[in-house]
């Protein structure tokens, strides 16, 4: 009877120790599978891979290279920028002269036809050279070259310049005819006709001013763009 006793009591005490095991086991935090090849992967001290590192490098090479390409782009617009500006303050310049040719060549004519002061030789001289002064400058403006990497707009737009200026050049050529007739004639219909050539050739030179000056600003914008 006392070693059924202490059978039982053994017994117990292995079950005991069982249960102990298996609640500690239970408080063990479950550990999360991985699954990774190693090959080829080099930790470095920083804790970066050889990968990484490898890749940084590519992204590098085309980031400097997406850079040279932008800088050859804006470089080639700023080029073609500074062409454009050229072109424009000639046209400027040419416009400038219409006015001045004018000023200093025609007035001083007209002020002496006007007071009975002008000699009939000397008006022929200056006449002449008042006319070859204004084919020169229909020559140059004939000759302006506009860049064929303009958009299609803008090259209309500086064509139209140009036909403005070729306009107020004949305008003020037809102006001079009709001066040259009312010395011989006195006439008032030449009068009246060299005031509407005069008239005609002002307004095709501020249509021409109007639009280089809108040019002018658009490409100032571009280029403070770039």
């Amino acid at each position: 009877m006392r070693q059924i006793l202490l059978s039982i009591f053994v017994l117990f005490l292995f079950g005991c120790n069982q249960n102990d095991k298996f609640s500690k086991a239970e408080d063990l935090s479950p550990v999360a599978k991985t699954h990774f090849t190693a090959s080829n992967l080099v930790i470095t001290a920083s804790g970066d891979t050889a990968n990484n590192s490898s890749n940084s490098t590519a992204d590098n090479s085309r980031y400097d290279t997406e850079n040279l390409l932008k800088n050859n782009i804006n470089d080639s617009k700023q080029s073609d920028s500074a062409e454009f500006e050229l072109l424009l303050r000639q046209i400027n310049e040419t416009h400038d002269d219409i006015f001045n040719i004018w000023d200093d060549n025609f007035i001083p004519l007209y002020n002496a036809y006007q007071f009975d002061e002008l000699k009939v030789e000397y008006a022929a001289d200056e006449i002449t050279n008042l006319n070859e002064s204004y084919v020169g400058l229909q020559e140059e403006v004939q000759n302006l070259s506009i860049p064929d990497n303009l958009p299609e707009n803008e090259r209309l737009r500086v064509q139209e310049i140009k036909d403005d200026l070729l306009l107020a050049i004949s305008n003020r050529s037809l102006a001079v005819i009709e001066f040259k007739s009312m010395l011989g004639s006195g006439e008032e219909s030449h009068q009246a006709l060299m005031d509407i050539h005069i008239a005609n050739s002002n307004r095709y030179l501020n249509e021409a001013k109007e639009v280089n000056a809108e040019l002018v600003l658009k490409n100032e914008k571009l280029i403070t763009v770039k």
